[in-house]
């Protein structure tokens, strides 16, 4: 099935409600090969962060809390939409999973406080 978004390897994927909460990521979702870090990451009311790009982690999103802009630069070399810019919106009433493939610069804004958890692979670079 083709990608439907503007940036190569991006995946914007639904969340499953569980019981007790939201279930993020399942073993059968095979999105990353290896993990490295997981975060939480708070935006301050009128805040932003910004990543660059990774040369080897690929990393997924989550927003446990709020609404947050989201703008994605792909900078990778020879890939089918370098240069590409895009934007979205993630938001706790609407349950998604961001994956972001390395080499991939984002910007995260919020007007609003936001809560975000970022699990990223890891580089073995760093073994």
């Amino acid at each position: 099935m083709p990608n439907q978004f503007p940036i190569a390897d991006m995946q914007l994927f639904s969340l499953e409600p569980t019981k007790d909460g939201m279930r993020l990521l399942r073993n059968s979702d095979h999105l990353l090969r290896r993990f490295g870090q997981l975060d939480h990451v708070a935006i301050k009311a009128g805040g932003s962060i910004e990543y660059p790009a990774h040369s080897e982690a690929d990393e997924i999103w989550f927003v446990l809390s709020g609404k947050v802009d989201v703008i994605l630069s792909d900078k990778r070399g020879g890939s089918p939409s370098e240069g590409t810019e895009f934007q979205l919106i993630l938001a706790q009433d609407d349950p998604q999973g961001l994956l972001l493939p390395f080499g991939v610069a984002s910007v995260f804004s919020s007007k609003q406080e936001a809560s975000l958890i970022r699990l990223s692979t890891h580089s073995d670079k760093n073994k």
